[in-house]
């Protein structure tokens, strides 16, 4: 059930679908629906598209999430890298109540609402742990730019030649050996700073071969590809069922720039 603070969007709902979802906002608490688990999240003036969206469609379907969920029912340790509101760190907390997670968002209004959604499914915090930095290459002082100031949630924010001044970490350099527990999944999404991630989290990639979810961009996605086969990854794959090898590049959906691939080891 969605609690909706916007009566007229619940009663609009109900007779026409057209362009209304970029004019009524929704607010309330959404109980987001998968194949195997489900769980809530909050949405306020429609400031998180992840939910309003599927308020809008009934019939949203999000292959990336799908994919994302299964692989979690297996216990392990997932890193969510760009978690924005938590989506995926609710639902790899969700489909196994064992598992551990790693979430990191730059962005401190959206680190405020991952801690806001985990408190609204009753989520043991002792199983996740929120950071509030970036994460690159090398541990390093960067700029954080939000380039979308009309969202209160923004998506496009990145690290970039301006903003404010936020700490990025390197993920080989975190210590994951005494959680006792493997690295069993990586979701990356880091407008365009995926590359330097993935460089930057060799070791762990190696050790532990986790399945990976990365949204690629144009123009580096021929060395992630190159990057990650030659660390052992075969099944290389997107959500229109393309199979990709180290050289061959995606095909992009026209005005398309990015897309979600998906690496498993074997």
């Amino acid at each position: 059930m969605f609690i909706n603070k916007n009566k007229d969007a619940e009663r609009l709902k109900q007779i026409s679908n057209d362009n209304l979802e970029k004019n009524i906002p929704v607010s309330g608490i959404f109980r987001l629906t998968l194949s195997k688990i489900s769980f809530e999240m909050l949405v306020i003036n429609s400031d998180d598209t992840s939910v309003s969206r599927r308020f809008w469609n009934d019939n949203y379907l999000d292959f990336s999430l799908e994919r994302w969920s299964n692989w979690s029912l297996e216990e392990g340790l997932y890193l969510d890298i760009g978690a924005h509101t938590g989506l995926y760190t609710m639902a790899a907390l969700t489909a196994n109540n064992k598992n551990r997670l790693l979430s990191i968002e730059p962005f401190p209004l959206n680190y405020h609402r991952i801690i806001t959604n985990l408190r609204l499914n009753n989520l043991d915090n002792k199983n996740v742990k929120v950071l509030n930095c970036a994460v690159s290459d090398s541990n390093k002082v960067v700029k954080f730019d939000v380039r979308t100031p009309r969202s209160y949630l923004s998506k496009g924010g990145k690290i970039n030649k301006q903003g404010e001044d936020i700490q990025a970490i390197k993920l080989d350099s975190l210590n994951f050996t005494g959680n006792n527990i493997d690295i069993k999944g990586i979701k990356i999404d880091a407008e365009g700073e995926d590359l330097k991630i993935i460089l930057g989290a060799e070791k762990i990639i190696k050790k532990y071969k986790p399945k990976i979810i990365i949204e690629c961009r144009k123009n580096n996605i021929n060395e992630v590809l190159t990057f990650l086969s030659k660390l052992g990854y075969k099944n290389i794959y997107d959500a229109d069922g393309n199979i990709f090898g180290s050289v061959k590049l995606a095909q992009f959906k026209e005005k398309a720039d990015m897309k979600d691939i998906f690496f498993e080891f074997s």
